[in-house]
């Protein structure tokens, strides 16, 4: 094996344009890992993608807007979110950092809009776990022949949802 020159415009990290020191502890150069196979990614897209709301909002956008109705608005939000991966995709290949897209708004953009993102965030999960919790409601009534009280469905589902959290 012969020694190869490294060519400096070939070879340029990030980090040797000023981007990623402040993320990266000294000599932890290789802190990032591939961890997860392609099974896993393959069940956290279809996790995301199949719920309650796929369900619920499909019947009713289908009878307002009907199946052409359908089409555009899978094809808009569709469209949409593809462009918001490939966006974070880039990102993270250019500069992989660890603490998820959060991080990368505070790198790319500004340390504020990281810190009202990451508000948004656990504003989301705020609101996401009782429409979930209510949504699973109108889903086991739908299959109940005996009419109970959707506090009863929504208490359930809470406490299966905190046990599995804990």
């Amino acid at each position: 094996m012969s020694y190869q020159p490294k060519d400096p415009e070939k070879d340029r990290t990030p980090s040797d344009f000023g981007y990623g020191e402040e993320f990266i502890p000294d000599g932890q150069e290789d802190t990032l890992k591939r961890q997860l196979k392609s099974r896993h990614i393959a069940m956290i897209s279809i996790g995301g993608v199949i719920g309650t709301g796929l369900f619920l909002g499909t019947g009713s956008a289908l009878s307002n807007g009907g199946p052409v109705g359908l089409l555009l608005g899978y094809s808009i939000m569709g469209s949409i979110c593809y462009c918001v991966m490939i966006s974070l995709g880039e990102m993270v290949a250019y500069l992989p950092i660890p603490g998820g897209h959060i991080k990368l708004a505070e790198r790319f953009v500004n340390p504020a809009f990281s810190f009202a993102m990451g508000w948004n965030y656990w504003y989301n999960w705020v609101i996401v776990l009782p429409a979930e919790l209510s949504a699973a409601a109108v889903l086991i009534d739908y299959w109940e022949k005996h009419k109970v009280n959707d506090a009863v469905w929504i208490i359930i589902c809470l406490f299966v949802v905190i046990v599995i959290n804990l």
